[in-house]
């Protein structure tokens, strides 16, 4: 059985948190343009749904963005050599 360290599981949850996010920023969009009325998008749904979404939708979206965030900074620190392997003795 292979063991497999702290960095894969943080890059596959970099990998899912930029997979939730392109759902979610799509509806908060849509979602801004429905309550500007703007561009057609208010024949998509009434604008208290429309608020109603995009108030839901507020702190989800800051948590996933600040997970993908952090962790694409930290491996990209990492591989320019700003944050060193730690070598455990």
């Amino acid at each position: 059985m292979s063991t497999r360290n702290i960095n894969y599981y943080l890059l596959k949850l970099a990998r899912l948190s930029g997979w939730l996010l392109l759902p979610l920023v799509l509806l908060y969009i849509v979602t801004g343009f429905v309550l500007c009325r703007k561009f057609g998008f208010h024949k998509l749904m009434s604008l208290n749904t429309a608020r109603l979404l995009h108030q839901v939708f507020d702190w989800p979206l800051l948590v996933v963005f600040g997970v993908h965030v952090s962790l694409t900074v930290y491996f990209s620190l990492r591989r320019w050599g700003w944050i060193g392997r730690q070598n455990c003795r």
